[in-house]
C-alpha cells in the first residue's frame, strides 16, 4: 500500500516544483523593436510572463514601462506594445496570452493618442 502512495505523490511534487520554478521567475524580454519620428516614439516589445496564474495586467504594465523609462527615458511621446505569452512554451507554440497598448505612464489605452 506504501508503495502506491509514492507512485502518486512523487508526480504531484514534480509538478508543484515546475509550477513553482516557473512562477519564480520574472518576466523576460525575448524581442524589441524601437520606432520613432519626431513626435512618436513606438516599443514593440514581446515578453514571457513566467506566470500560469491570471496577470494583473495593470500592476504588470506599470511595472515594466516604469523600469523601461528609467533605464531608457528622453524620447518623445512614447507608446508601448506589449506582447505576452505566459511561459516560454506558450512562445514557443505561438500562443499569445494578450498584447498591451500603454503610454509613457504605464496606463492601457486603446489608440495612440499625438
Amino acid at each position: 500500500m506504501k508503495k502506491k502512495k509514492w507512485i502518486i505523490v512523487i508526480p504531484v511534487i514534480i509538478l508543484f516544483l515546475l509550477f513553482w520554478m516557473e512562477e519564480a521567475k520574472p518576466y523576460e524580454v525575448l524581442h524589441s523593436t524601437v520606432m520613432s519620428s519626431p513626435n512618436l516614439t513606438e516599443n514593440k516589445i514581446t515578453l514571457v510572463v513566467h506566470s500560469l496564474l491570471p496577470i494583473d495586467k495593470e500592476a504588470l504594465a506599470k511595472k515594466f514601462v516604469e523600469n523601461h523609462m528609467r533605464l531608457n527615458g528622453g524620447r518623445p511621446n512614447q507608446y508601448f506594445e506589449l506582447k505576452l505569452y505566459r511561459t516560454e512554451l506558450h512562445h514557443r507554440l505561438g500562443n499569445v496570452y494578450d498584447t498591451l497598448l500603454c503610454n509613457d505612464t504605464g496606463e492601457i489605452v486603446t489608440e495612440v493618442e499625438f
